[in-house]
């Protein structure tokens, strides 16, 4: 029997059903038939259609000499389908549960016809015509277009007594694969291939649609079915396919029609140009890969419905200054030149350009506009496009298409895999697109930056709350830092403010000392806006200066007299203190510095103060007076100092969240940073709390004991690094407390989790800021009754507005993932000194009233539909690893649920070549042993492969910065083995084996069972001959997907459970030259 060379189009498939053969590539065209359909005359076309098809009735074959074969069959006692359903309770559901079981039956390749036709009855006067075939065959056009005209022909011809017309060309394979050889053969594909090679050198990274947090509420209402073509978009559960179909309306999508007409554009190119504005918008990306899918029929493919559709990549750019109109434009200029060179096919595109090999598309989002469907007659019985399923993706494909009919209605229609996307996410991203469309196409000149789309359907579904952008109440004009003081003194002047070792000072005591030590200040020239650098070591001095300092109306700079004296000075100077506040043994070692004058704090003038009256009379302030300054780095690295106002902090303080601190006893333990002040200190103290000092230098273990001891603390902040460690250690030293409170990094879900379970009756308040915007813009409290919030959540606070907000400040929808800024009384004035800084990160704010301010935080964050806001990621982490932006806190996350790990940091950093690589660092839990395959398996059976770690590095702690925050620049380089004598030997034969593979397609001499496949120089090809290997030699069905997750030999081996056809594999030997005996 004669056979045909496969075509690219043919090869990539077969390819990639390879990859993932567990998922079958079947597609299914259906049209809704409406009258009396004979079914015997139907049976009688499908017969005479399917005979003439012979590019349809082909099997294939792959040998190692003759490469990828069709074979042409005979259709033998092949025969359609009926299936009456029309007596059915519900019918179309009947039909539904039947077409799934369909397409899910599996085909021989090698020995099947690779289609199913047939006739569907719903009613007597409505059918379903059915087309169910493996892609590998057809494509859309071919069945949805050339198959199904030719069957309405043949059937109107034979329903009418006539003979089927003769076809202008044979539908025969050689014609159809010549065709194709001629092109590969040709110098226009050497052309092509050098055009996409340079098209994609240096590439934007393709289009990839974040996941979308959805409440179990949001996500139930999501599932339901929209209307009657998204009920059938089900049918694509049956091959792993979420779908969901969405309608525009008729009329509606007129407008649509006459806005590309008024642009100049097809309504194709319109509709691209504004699903490439959604993906900027979505994505916060300026450039990127589309896949466009292109019908790439010309000559005897135009005629003929055989597999021939192809994929290819388009540079989106969409500047946010740009309109609607001049995006249009830009993308009709880059199709022209793309398509001249749309013959060659995705996977000769893919090899050309060195796309390196992805469990996922390598351009991105699929658009397709089916602009081929026309309605057909079977007789005198119109039909209209049903869709169905059109095979599988391995990326999320966006198809927009009508029903052929006159009076139809738009239809975009959503796919992805069902491991990329569930089917409520499918249509919350369905409308989302269509809400920008209708922005788009009613915003005229409007730059596409400016659009806000949150108010269109996709707002409709987010409570009013959390679209609105409120104002935040202002405190009052008096409620200056020293106001509150003082009210509280007057409230409870006999209530113990501080204890220090043997050291109580009540309220009005402290009140007193410090007013005594503000009058000898203010003697000693210090004023209103002086700043203060104050050097002395944790205690009931240093609380009484720092109140004090504040008295003077000046502002405090807290330093650690323990740093070394030029360290001391250095901040002093970059802050602009004009004065240093210490004790005698500090200021004994302090270099003398122009223009900072020293206070040592025992000196006569200080204790000498006589004035008694004027000491208890502190320099009236106003609100926005500076308060303190906080020493703080910059996005180059250098410290700068931030101003804090009075009015900061008093907002702070007022929160409603430390109203009942009063009943409290809060630890002082931390370090000397405005934060822990803030929270340890200042709060306390303006709310009534009881404060007890810990004595400098103190080992950690001292001071948790304090917590179930005789000073009965309540309260304790701990930043989020020292309790994530405390979480995997000992929870239950925490279980004495009420309350803990922490930040300044992400809390891991797992060591909430754990703490939970020691500690039930705990409150734990997370907080998210920073010095700019006053300790917390947001806090999340969770009470010992209430579920733990999911991992990275926000919340809010008091009196603050949080602005979720795109790159052309344009509120972002819910779901999508937008920079975090911070506006109301928390936000400083800035950085003292650093004016062009000041000016980048406090802009102007859009919603509050004239001359406010609003702080850029760097944080990226996203807002769910019930107004929820969830972290993603910080200022500079997020990196794009294989055409994938990662998030290391989100494989931080993950990795921090082993339960072997204390804490973890995951961060990005260069390899050699300069190319990015996500590496993990772990602290194990008391003393444990962690093998990084293991900890690589942990992690890949959680997240997409580029976000596993490439390297794991096992450390005692983890660097802190001063105020207890991971210090992610002193996480150490990784040392790698990398010598080739060290590689770890197999243990087993099977280990044996698939070393020897993995050598031979590395084109290494050997390669340890413990060494990273891809760390080793593994591409796309290098993977694809590798699984072809192990299928060879070992008998083992392997997927690409399983290649991602296992990356080892050792990996490979330990999965063998789930890999393996039987339950022991095949071995078998190797000859030296490499044959299989």
């Amino acid at each position: 029997m004669p056979s045909f060379g496969a075509s690219s189009a043919h090869q990539g498939l077969w390819r990639a059903q390879e990859m993932a053969s567990d998922t079958p590539n079947h597609a299914l065209t259906m049209w809704d038939v409406a009258g009396d359909l004979d079914t015997a005359v139907m049976e009688s076309a499908f017969l005479h259609v399917m005979g003439e098809a012979e590019v349809l009735r082909v099997t294939f074959t792959d040998t190692a000499g003759d490469g990828l074969r069709l074979v042409p069959r005979d259709l033998g006692d092949w025969r359609p389908f009926l299936l009456d359903l029309a007596t059915e309770p519900d019918p179309e559901q009947a039909a539904r549960e039947a077409l799934a079981d369909l397409v899910r039956e599996p085909f021989d390749l090698e020995r099947d016809l690779l289609f199913r036709l047939g006739v569907v009855k719903l009613a007597a006067d409505r059918s379903l015509l059915v087309i169910a075939y493996h892609h590998l065959i057809s494509d859309g056009f071919g069945a949805g277009g050339l198959l199904s005209r030719r069957l309405a022909e043949a059937y109107t011809a034979l329903a009418r007594g006539e003979n089927v017309p003769p076809l202008e060309h044979e539908w025969d394979t050689a014609s159809f694969t010549a065709e194709s050889d001629r092109y590969l053969a040709s110098p226009q594909f050497t052309e092509d291939t050098a055009f996409w090679r340079d098209y994609l050198n240096d590439a934007p990274p393709p289009a990839r649609l974040p996941r979308i947090a959805l409440s179990d509420t949001t996500r139930a209402a999501l599932a339901e079915p929209l209307s009657s073509a998204d009920r059938w978009s089900q049918v694509a559960g049956a091959i792993g396919m979420a779908s969901r179909t969405l309608t525009v309306p008729r009329a509606e999508a007129a407008t649509w029609t006459q806005t590309a007409q008024s642009m100049g554009v097809w309504m194709s190119t319109m509709l691209t140009a504004a699903a490439a504005v959604f993906v900027r918008h979505r994505c916060d990306r300026p450039d990127f890969l589309l896949s466009l899918a292109v019908g790439n029929r010309v000559g005897v493919a135009s005629r003929t419905p055989g597999l021939a559709v192809n994929v290819v990549p388009v540079r989106a750019k969409v500047p946010l200054n740009a309109t609607f109109t001049e995006i249009a434009d830009t993308l009709v200029d880059e199709t022209y030149e793309i398509f001249d060179h749309a013959a060659c096919h995705y996977s000769d595109i893919q090899r050309a350009a060195g796309t390196p090999l992805s469990d996922r598309g390598s351009f991105g989002v699929v658009l397709n506009v089916v602009e081929f469907v026309q309605q057909l007659h079977f007789g005198d019985s119109p039909a209209r496009y049903f869709g169905a399923t059109t095979g599988t993706f391995d990326e999320l494909s966006i198809g927009v298409y009508t029903d052929g009919s006159a009076d139809s209605d738009l239809f975009i229609r959503l796919d992805a895999p069902e491991r990329l996307y569930t089917r409520p996410e499918l249509r919350f991203i369905g409308e989302e697109l269509i809400a920008h469309v209708r922005a788009l196409v009613a915003a005229g000149d409007q730059s596409v930056g400016s659009l806000d789309v949150t108010a269109d359907a996709v707002g409709e579904r987010t409570p009013t709350a959390a679209r609105r952008q409120e104002q935040p109440r202002l405190p009052a004009a008096q409620e200056t830092v020293t106001h509150l003081f003082a009210r509280q003194a007057e409230r409870t002047p006999d209530a113990t403010a501080l204890t220090d070792g043997d050291t109580t000072l009540t309220y009005r005591e402290l009140d007193a000392r410090s007013s005594l030590l503000a009058t000898a200040l203010r003697a000693r020239t210090v004023a209103a806006e002086t700043v203060v650098a104050v050097a002395l070591p944790r205690s009931a001095d240093l609380a009484i200066a720092l109140l004090a300092v504040a008295k003077t109306g000046a502002a405090w700079l807290p330093l650690d007299p323990a740093l070394a004296a030029g360290d001391l000075t250095t901040q002093a100077a970059r802050s602009f203190a004009r004065v240093l506040l210490t004790d005698p043994a500090t200021a004994a070692i302090l270099p003398a510095v122009a223009d900072l004058s020293v206070i040592v704090l025992d000196d006569p003038a200080p204790a000498a103060a006589d004035d008694h009256a004027a000491a208890h009379h502190p320099v009236p302030a106003h609100p926005q007076a500076l308060f303190a300054v906080a020493d703080t780095p910059l996005d180059g690295g250098a410290d700068a100092p931030v101003a804090l106002t009075h009015r900061n902090l008093a907002r702070f303080a007022a929160d409603p969240l430390w109203h009942r601190t009063g009943e409290h006893t809060v630890l002082w333990h931390g370090p000397h940073t405005v934060e822990a002040l803030a929270l340890e200190l200042w709060t306390p103290l303006l709310n009534g709390a009881r404060v007890v000092v810990t004595p400098p230098g103190e080992r950690e273990d001292d001071t948790l004991a304090r917590i179930g001891g005789t000073d009965t603390i309540t309260t304790l902040w701990l930043p989020a690094a020292r309790l994530t460690a405390i979480a995997a250690r000992r929870p239950e030293l925490l279980a004495p407390l009420r309350q803990v409170v922490t930040g300044g990094d992400r809390v891991p879900a797992a060591a909430l989790r754990r703490i939970r379970e020691a500690c039930p009756h705990l409150n734990v308040v997370t907080g998210h800021g920073s010095a700019e915007s006053t300790v917390f813009a947001a806090r999340h409290p969770v009470s010992a009754d209430q579920p733990l919030p999911p991992a990275g959540t926000i919340g809010h606070s008091h009196d603050t507005a949080l602005h979720l907000l795109g790159p052309g400040l344009a509120p972002v929808p819910a779901g999508v993932t937008g920079e975090l800024y911070v506006a109301g009384p928390g936000v400083t004035r800035g950085y003292l000194g650093h004016p062009a800084a000041t000016a980048t990160r406090f802009v102007p704010c859009p919603a509050g009233p004239p001359g406010s301010l609003m702080y850029r935080t760097g944080d990226r964050a996203r807002r769910d539909e019930d107004g929820r806001l969830t972290h993603v990621g910080g200022p500079g982490t997020r990196a794009e690893l294989r055409g994938t932006g990662v998030e290391p806190a989100e494989t931080e996350e993950a990795l921090a649920e082993h339960p072997a790990l204390a804490q973890c940091a995951v961060t990005v950093r260069p390899d050699s070549a300069g190319r990015p690589r996500l590496l993990a660092y772990v602290v194990p839990a008391n003393g444990a042993s962690v093998p990084d395959d293991e900890l690589r398996r942990f992690t890949a059976a959680r997240l997409p492969e580029p976000q596993v770690p490439a390297l794991f590095t096992v450390l005692d702690r983890l660097p802190l910065t001063p105020g207890g925050r991971i210090d992610r620049t002193a996480l150490p380089e990784p040392t790698p083995a990398t010598d080739h004598d060290t590689h770890k030997a197999p243990r087993n034969d099977t280990e044996k084996i698939l070393a020897a593979a993995f050598a031979d397609v590395l084109e290494l001499d050997r390669v340890g069972i413990d060494e990273d496949f891809f760390d080793l120089g593994g591409n796309s090809l290098r993977a694809i001959r590798l699984v072809g290997l192990i299928r060879a030699e070992l008998n083992q069905e392997v997927s690409i997907r399983r290649l991602f997750a296992a990356r080892t030999v050792m990996g490979l081996s330990d999965m063998w459970q789930d890999l393996a056809r039987s339950s022991r594999p095949s071995l078998r030997r190797r000859t030296s030259n490499g044959s299989v005996l």
